[in-house]
């Protein structure tokens, strides 16, 4: 650390240092930066938009980041007033307070806007999470240019792309890579959910987002039931974001129990967890998954897995004409070839799924071919990735 604190930034000198979160993940990374952020800044004052962990860290979160948390075109459409009357507002709120440094965590729509608003201002913005200019619209950067000092980024071919615009940027590494257990202890983390320690278990994620788990908890659940009328013995585990996420889900299971689409059996070997998805994933021996942090988290776990979305039909056909890579999920484009199978859009069919998952379970080729992909790719994103992006955060301050 003491490298960092001999910065020609002071150290002593108060700080309010503004972030904006606008998911889950984003919530994750924004406490890991928080905290080395403390080490370094010890008397600065945190403020913008944050989640659980972030807030736990110390920071007063000014709105409920559940607000922001929408996915695909035609949903944020739906709620477009009410967000950007909200950025609107908490722009007017960060020019009063005069942070000396912004850091919008992933969620790009919102806060490049937010960026800019606040770089024509003099005040220091920086962005992290690249936003997926390898995937469709690299143009964006010549816009992303104008908005910040800096961009922190999570995967090793990245920082290619923003020198090509000449925008400042640092590789980081991923956080996650450092917070999961180099060894994951299934037997252990079966026991603590009350399983068999050698219990055969299920891992289901149907995403951070209301949105994203409306759509897919009902084909994940119709899935699974196929799946356990050929292993009886499996259970089920589903960690929930938040009350909200947890009252529809339950609401589903018993819905599709009345209807008699899930058998009794079934519906007792389904555990709804609260939040705790890195634990799940430390217990399960495959999983079943939504696109996005999610499916990278469940590779860094060494956990084999099936990719399954759907999303709003006008949102999928924008993003299949802009989109230039041939997957989705993380593991398959770091990779850069298809390890794990994507069911999209109308693939994502309960039939489809049980099937996929059927296979994943009987077939050690297949379990091995993901296992070796995602060893290397753990050792690969695993970063000091909290002291590096402070490092660079510096770096931007000091020539803004």
């Amino acid at each position: 650390m003491s490298d960092l604190k001999h910065s020609s930034i002071s150290t002593t000198k108060p700080l309010t240092i503004a972030l904006v979160a606008g998911e889950t993940s984003g919530d994750t990374l924004g406490a890991d930066l928080l905290q080395e952020l403390k080490c370094v800044y010890p008397n600065a004052k945190f403020v913008g938009i944050g989640g659980p962990k972030m807030i736990a860290e110390g920071m007063e979160s000014w709105y409920p980041m559940e607000r922001l948390s929408v996915m695909g075109f035609f949903e944020v459409l739906k709620r477009l007033r009410e967000l950007l009357r909200l950025r609107k507002n908490l722009i007017e709120r960060l020019i009063a307070a005069q942070p000396d440094i912004f850091i919008g965590i992933d969620a790009p729509d919102f806060n490049f806007t937010v960026e800019r608003k606040l770089k024509e201002q003099g005040i220091t913005t920086a962005h992290y999470v690249g936003p997926s200019v390898w995937a469709w619209r690299e143009k964006r950067l010549a816009k992303i240019k104008q908005a910040v000092n800096g961009v922190l980024v999570l995967f090793p071919f990245e920082p290619k792309y923003y020198h090509r615009y000449e925008i400042p940027v640092a590789f980081v590494g991923h956080p996650l890579a450092q917070q999961v257990p180099e060894l994951p202890n299934k037997q252990k983390a079966c026991i603590s959910f009350g399983l068999a320690k050698d219990a055969q278990v299920l891992a289901i994620l149907p995403g951070s987002r209301m949105s994203e788990i409306s759509q897919m908890i009902e084909p994940y659940l119709l899935a699974s039931q196929q799946v356990f009328q050929q292993h009886s013995e499996m259970h089920f585990v589903i960690p929930v974001v938040h009350e909200k996420a947890k009252k529809h889900i339950e609401t589903t299971i018993v819905e599709l129990g009345e209807k008699g689409q899930l058998q009794s059996q079934f519906i007792k070997h389904i555990h709804l967890l609260d939040g705790q998805a890195q634990l799940a994933l430390e217990a399960c021996d495959q999983a079943l998954v939504t696109s996005g942090t999610a499916t990278l988290e469940c590779a860094l776990m060494r956990r084999p897995l099936i990719l399954a979305i759907k999303v709003h039909p006008i949102s999928y056909w924008i993003m299949s004409k802009l989109a230039t890579t041939k997957w989705i999920g993380l593991p398959n484009i770091l990779a850069n070839k298809s390890v794990v199978p994507e069911l999209i859009q109308a693939e994502a069919t309960p039939e489809n799924i049980a099937a996929k998952l059927t296979e994943l379970i009987a077939s050690d080729l297949m379990r091995q071919e993901q296992l070796i992909a995602f060893a290397e790719q753990y050792q690969q994103l695993k970063q000091p990735s909290a002291k590096l992006a402070v490092q660079a955060l510096q770096t931007w301050m000091q020539k803004s």
